[in-house]
């Protein structure tokens, strides 16, 4: 019975998925998900709707690298990152609770249409507020930014 449950534990030990240190752990968890709606409070002190578009788990081998703001980085173990696509709205909200109420109803400016970023970025300073399923016209800028990244000619922030 003793050797069976071992072999056992191995294989499953096995089939998990190890996660390297290449990168630190706040890069592999986002609190959101696709579709949410979020608000947040500029430097100008007004506030901005956003929308998650897109999270994407990209995997690195060891000696493969990435753009994290200009800056190649080369992974010195085998290892992975979220990437967090991202529309970002107008500053044109005095309130909090304008903010919400826009994002709700629809009617909110967007600014930037995307913006790939890891995770802590995407997340410092967001409020849920909800969800809007994400529509293939809002993802046009995205597949560009993708194409480009799987052809080592993009990054993220």
């Amino acid at each position: 019975m003793l050797p069976k449950l071992f072999t056992l534990l191995l294989v499953l030990i096995s089939m998990t998925t190890q996660a390297g240190n290449f990168f630190p752990p706040d890069y592999k968890v986002f609190p959101f998900k696709e579709g949410d709606l979020l608000v947040s409070r500029r430097g100008d002190g007004k506030f901005a709707v956003n929308k998650i578009l897109k999270i994407d788990r990209i995997s690195l081998n060891r000696g493969a690298f990435i753009n994290i703001q200009g800056r190649p980085f080369v992974a010195s173990e085998d290892d992975y990152l979220l990437v967090v696509s991202a529309s970002y709205g107008d500053n044109e909200f005095k309130t909090f609770e304008e903010a919400s109420a826009a994002a709700k109803t629809g009617k909110w400016t967007v600014k930037v249409a995307h913006t790939p970023n890891r995770a802590p970025g995407a997340a410092t300073g967001q409020t849920w507020v909800g969800y809007a399923p994400v529509t293939a016209e809002e993802l046009t800028g995205y597949k560009i930014w993708r194409q480009a990244f799987d052809n080592g000619d993009a990054g993220v922030f």
